[in-house]
């Protein structure tokens, strides 16, 4: 039983903080640590979403869910093929566009989005293209790097045993680099998150990010940070099923 309790506690460690986190932020208002105009108590926050109603909370979550999800899949299944070919199939085109490519990638997405909704306009288009440009260059460079780390004995020792190309690819250098591969998806994904808040925010009528710039328009100070809470949530769950995919498919890690 103590062995049984010792394990739930480790496993429960890292949620102490925020449990410890949520009642300070109860109760620092009401003892005056806080301003409750602009820091309203976690229960105020809590009860704002009777006012929302429950129904508006899930359908805000699932379309930002949803814009994500597709954006996210987009960019990946770019990324990882161009990775692919810039790392190992043509490295020497990587390295002439290298410069071009870091150039590129420090342009912040956000800056982007005026031109995005130029291009394709207000709406669902401008924000799928601010989230895949924002995933796109994490998963392609951590892509290249995992291919060009490869242990070339690794490749050496397949090819000595007869193995093709294809072999060599799908057995070798794909299980090799998928470490990185999920990093950079991992990093993505963050990425992904800051620019769906931010671009809906400005060009959407539905969404978490849309919901919190209505919320501070028209005053209400507690669903602004129920609108945080809730994209808090959702991006750690997606975090953790991305930990979770990377756990179950890396099994020699």
């Amino acid at each position: 039983m103590i062995k049984f309790l010792s394990t739930i506690n480790k496993k429960l460690l890292s949620f102490y903080i925020i449990i410890a986190f949520f009642i300070l932020w109860e109760v620092a208002p009401r003892i005056g640590w806080a301003n409750p105009q602009f820091m309203p108590p976690l229960s105020h926050v809590l009860a704002s979403a009777k006012e929302v109603t429950l129904v508006k909370i899930l359908l805000d979550t699932c379309v930002s869910l949803k814009r994500i999800i597709i954006g996210f899949t987009l960019s990946t299944i770019l990324a990882v093929p161009v990775g692919f070919l810039l790392g190992g199939a043509f490295p020497q085109i990587s390295k002439f566009f290298k410069s071009l490519l870091s150039f590129l990638a420090q342009i912040p997405p956000f800056i982007l989005f005026p031109v995005f909704v130029i291009i394709f306009g207000i709406g669902e288009k401008g924000i799928y293209t601010v989230i895949l440009w924002s995933a796109f260059w994490p998963i392609m460079f951590t892509t290249i790097a995992g291919v060009q780390n490869v242990d070339p004995l690794l490749i050496k020792s397949a090819k000595s045993m007869g193995s093709n190309n294809a072999t060599i690819f799908l057995k070798v250098i794909i299980p090799a680099a998928l470490e990185s591969i999920i990093i950079g998806m991992k990093t993505g994904m963050s990425m992904a998150f800051m620019m769906l808040i931010g671009a809906e925010s400005l060009g959407a009528d539905s969404g978490l990010g849309w919901l919190i710039r209505n919320s501070q328009s028209m005053g209400f100070v507690p669903r602004i940070y129920l609108a945080v809470i809730l994209v808090a949530v959702l991006g750690l769950a997606v975090n953790y099923f991305l930990q979770w995919l990377e756990e179950s498919i890396i099994v020699w890690k």
